[in-house]
């Protein structure tokens, strides 16, 4: 009886405690997964804009018309390359925020499904047959030296 007041009592404490635990771990994991997408990301961004950059200056350089004309070309690759990263990291992160949430639904219908009764009524049951109640006896080298 105690027992399912207990459970009753402390289920829905240790439910929330448990959500927001998984609440703050999925958070810093997003987080972290957020960070290592954003450098690379910005890496590779970087990458492309440099190498537009140095054939525009190819380009300036170019001692032929036909040189000039190849170079320009070169860095609108480039730069079209810079934007589908740029392109791509959006689509990136509206993911990433959509798998989060995905995760935490996932999670609050966990815990909120947790089966605390099946949990703690076989230890109730345990400490019922093993002579919960009785006074604590103990023996060994300790009580034998009265």
């Amino acid at each position: 009886m105690l027992t399912k007041l207990l459970i009753g009592l402390l289920g829905p404490v240790v439910k929330v405690l448990l959500g927001k635990v998984l609440d703050e771990f999925s958070d810093w994991l997003f987080d972290r997964l957020r960070e290592i997408l954003r450098r690379r990301r910005a890496a590779n961004l970087e990458r492309a804009e440099a190498r537009a950059a140095q054939a525009d200056e190819r380009a300036r350089r170019a001692g032929t018309p036909d040189e000039a004309r190849e170079q320009e070309a070169v860095a609108r690759v480039w730069r079209e390359v810079a934007e589908m990263f740029r392109q791509e990291n959006e689509a990136l992160k509206a993911e990433l925020e959509g798998v989060r949430r995905s995760a935490d639904r996932q999670a609050q219908q966990a815990v909120a499904a947790l089966p605390l009764e099946e949990v703690v009524e076989p230890a109730r049951r345990a400490l019922e047959s093993g002579g919960a109640g009785r006074p604590l006896r103990l023996d060994g080298p300790a009580t034998s030296r009265e």
